[in-house]
């Protein structure tokens, strides 16, 4: 019985070494996603300070100046700053999106680990629990015989 909770034992660590590995990997993944998440979202914010800040001049030059050609560089601008934010929040949405799924990978997989590490533990206990019981019991045995001899 006890090579059985020694195999068992060994199994089940075994297993949770292999998720382990598998959760450390997904879990540098996760960090690696949010990372992009994070600087697209202060890409996201430069850009739109740009494009409050370059508005803001289109204003000033069509009120003052007249000038033509820089009112539509302004605009030209304005308009490549609105393609770059619009890319940025479609990747942020594909980010977020491959964010939720590796984050669900990443709870199934500890959850497994953590599911063989209990039935590690189990088997563990079991086996200290039968070797506990064995020495009880020849421990019991020699206190029999103690008893027998000082009887005699």
């Amino acid at each position: 019985m006890s090579k059985q909770l020694k195999s068992s034992i060994q199994r089940w660590d075994t297993l949770a070494e292999g998720v382990g590995q598998k959760v450390n990997e997904v879990q540098k993944v996760l960090i690696l996603v949010r990372d992009k998440q994070t600087k697209l979202d202060e890409e996201r914010t430069k850009l739109g300070d740009m494009k409050r800040e370059y508005a803001t001049k289109l204003k000033e030059v069509q009120l003052e100046s007249h000038d033509m050609e820089k009112v539509t560089y302004l605009r030209r601008f304005l308009g490549q700053l609105d393609v770059a934010v619009k890319a940025v929040a479609t990747e942020l949405e594909v980010l977020a999106v491959q964010h939720s799924k590796v984050q669900e990978q990443f709870r199934s997989l500890n959850s497994e680990q953590v599911k063989f590490t209990t039935l590690a533990s189990r088997s563990r206990k079991q086996l200290s629990d039968m070797l506990q019981r064995a020495d009880q019991k020849d421990q019991d045995m020699m206190n029999v015989m103690r008893f027998e001899a000082l009887k005699r």
